[in-house]
C-alpha cells in the first residue's frame, strides 16, 4: 500500500515587535491561505515577539511558559485546523529565558526544544541560556521531522542524519539579508548530505533593531537540493508535498548514507 503525501506550509511572517497580540491575530488571517490538507505549517523563529537581544527587561516581559497564552492559542488552532504547527517563541523557565521551539500536534501532543547554539555575535547568550538536548525528532503523519532553531544549521554535525533517522529538517530563523546567500547554501548543504528534504522559514521586514530580513527567503528544498518551493515579494507563503516513494528510492538508488562516520554528540 503506496504512503500518503506529507504536505507542509511555510508562513513568512513580517514580525511585529514586541507584540504577541498582533502576531497572533496576523498568523490566524495568514492560515486562511494555508491550503486545505496541509500537515504542518512552520513559522518563524520567535514568531510572536522577534528575536529580541537587547534588553533583558523587556525580554522577560515578553516571555511565557509552555502552558501560556502563545502555546494554548496554538494549540487551539492545531485542533481546529488539524495541522501541526513549529517554530520557536520566547520562553521562561525557573527565572531563565530560552529561545524554545515548539511542535504542537492536533492531538494534543507537544514536543519542546530549547536552542542549543545560541548567536553570541548578536548577544543571544547575553539573554537566553542554551539548551541542553539534542535537537527533537518527532514521528508525525508518516514522517520523522527533525527540528532546530537559526544558528543550530551552521553546525552539521549537530544536524547529522544518522541511519536515515529523519526525513524532514526544519529550520527557524530569524536570517538577516545581509547573510541571506549563507543561509540558502546551508539549507541546501543541509539536504544534500542528510538525503532529505529541508525546510527553512524566516522572519521578513526590518526588525526592532534595524536589521533587514528580505521578503522570500524562506525555502523547501529536496534530498538533491533542489528548490521546490520558495516565498515571494508578493507570495509569503510556500508549500509543498512530499512524496515518501521518492524519499525512499532515492535513498535506496544513491545510500551515501551508509558510508557516513560514526561519532556521539556530548
Amino acid at each position: 500500500m503506496l504512503k500518503r503525501n506529507f504536505n507542509i506550509a511555510l508562513i513568512e511572517k513580517d514580525i511585529v515587535w514586541g507584540d504577541k497580540a498582533a502576531n497572533m491575530e496576523q498568523l490566524k488571517r495568514e492560515l486562511a491561505l494555508v491550503p486545505q490538507g496541509t500537515d504542518l505549517v512552520v513559522l518563524p523563529e520567535l514568531f510572536s515577539t522577534g528575536f529580541i537581544t537587547g534588553n533583558r527587561d523587556e525580554a522577560q516581559a515578553l516571555a511565557e511558559r509552555n502552558s501560556g497564552e502563545t502555546m494554548q492559542t496554538l494549540h487551539e488552532l492545531a485542533q481546529k485546523y488539524q495541522v501541526a504547527f513549529c517554530g520557536s517563541f520566547l520562553a521562561a523557565t525557573a527565572g531563565q529565558l530560552f529561545n524554545r521551539a515548539f511542535f504542537i500536534e492536533p492531538s494534543g501532543e507537544d514536543t519542546f526544544y530549547d536552542k542549543k547554539h545560541l548567536f553570541a555575535f548578536g548577544g543571544e547568550n547575553e539573554i537566553y541560556h542554551h539548551g541542553h538536548t539534542q535537537a527533537p525528532i518527532i514521528r508525525f503523519r508518516g514522517f520523522n521531522i527533525k527540528l532546530i532553531v537559526c544558528y543550530d544549521l551552521r553546525f552539521p554535525v549537530f544536524c547529522r542524519n544518522v541511519n536515515n533517522n529523519y526525513d524532514i529538517l526544519v529550520a527557524v530563523a530569524n536570517w538577516p539579508s545581509s547573510r541571506q546567500h549563507v543561509w540558502q547554501t546551508l539549507l541546501t548543504a543541509r539536504a544534500m548530505e542528510n538525503e532529505c528534504f529541508v525546510c527553512g522559514v524566516n522572519r521578513a521586514g526590518i526588525d526592532g533593531y534595524g536589521a533587514e530580513h528580505g521578503h522570500g527567503s524562506s525555502f523547501i528544498i529536496d534530498f538533491k537540493g533542489k528548490i521546490i518551493s520558495q516565498t515571494s515579494d508578493t507570495t509569503p507563503i510556500a508549500t509543498a508535498s512530499f512524496s515518501p516513494e521518492d524519499l525512499e528510492k532515492f535513498r535506496s538508488k544513491f545510500p551515501a548514507w551508509r558510508d557516513a562516520d560514526a561519532f556521539t554528540l556530548k
